[in-house]
């Protein structure tokens, strides 16, 4: 990887890529030494440092408290600038919710998440459940189209968001405002639902680094969350280049 400069602009997502997966969302734990990297770095990038998440920005305030960049939550629905103004997107429809909710009763060992803006089955406790799962999503694959819904497929986790509304989109919007803009983007990711930051990176004059494998767009390939955290703490206590 080249170093993190003066003028990067860094965007990051979280869970895979900055923090180890955990078995629910609630259990993921955020060592010290990143708490103490992502801070450093965010102050001397005079803030240009956001965070890129599926989580919505309650959950991501509550790991990373009393940290709060700005942050990219809910796949995009959720944009929070530097200065602390959030602009949200739509509820979901009753209709889909109904339907999330409905498949989590039915099905032991599932969590739902319920973000307002977008709905999550997670079924990393119950991967039996997965077909299950796809068979019901694609049934109803109708009314989705009809409520322009999209269906995400993520690590042991199905979701329901607004289509149109993405990290890749999110990203270019904050990467417009202050002081994102005119800087390097810098992104990482680990899943699917990064792909389409990673689409866009070229067209915004940026690079990334997928986490586990390589993903189309993506220059580097970090290992592990655990060398990802390594490389920030060393680029914290090293200073920028």
């Amino acid at each position: 990887m080249p170093p993190i400069g003066e003028n990067t602009a860094l965007f990051l997502d979280i869970d895979g890529t900055l923090l180890d997966l955990a078995r629910t969302p609630d259990r993921v734990e955020v060592p010290r030494q990143l708490q103490r990297a992502l801070e450093k770095l965010s102050h001397r990038l005079s803030g240009a440092l956001a965070f890129v998440s599926g989580r919505s920005l309650d959950s991501i305030d509550r790991l990373f408290a009393p940290f709060r960049p700005a942050a990219i939550g809910t796949h995009g629905a959720e944009i929070r600038s530097i200065d602390g103004a959030v602009a949200r997107g739509q509820k979901l429809p009753d209709s889909v919710r109904e339907i999330f909710a409905a498949l989590a009763d039915h099905n032991p060992g599932l969590l739902l998440e319920d973000k307002e803006c977008a709905m999550a089955l997670h079924y990393r406790l119950a991967p039996e459940a997965q077909s299950v799962l796809t068979s019901a999503i694609e049934a109803h694959a109708k009314l989705f189209e009809a409520e322009n819904i999209r269906i995400l497929h993520g690590k042991a986790v199905i979701e329901a968001c607004h289509a149109g509304v993405n990290k890749g989109t999110a990203v270019a919007a904050l990467a417009r405002q202050t002081p994102f803009t005119g800087r390097s983007i810098l992104f990482g990711g680990d899943d699917a639902t990064d792909l389409d930051v990673f689409r866009i990176l070229r067209s915004l004059g940026g690079y990334g680094f997928s986490v586990g494998k390589r993903f189309a767009g993506a220059d580097y390939v970090f290992e592990s969350p655990r060398a990802v955290r390594q490389w920030l703490a060393k680029a914290a206590g090293g200073g920028l280049q």
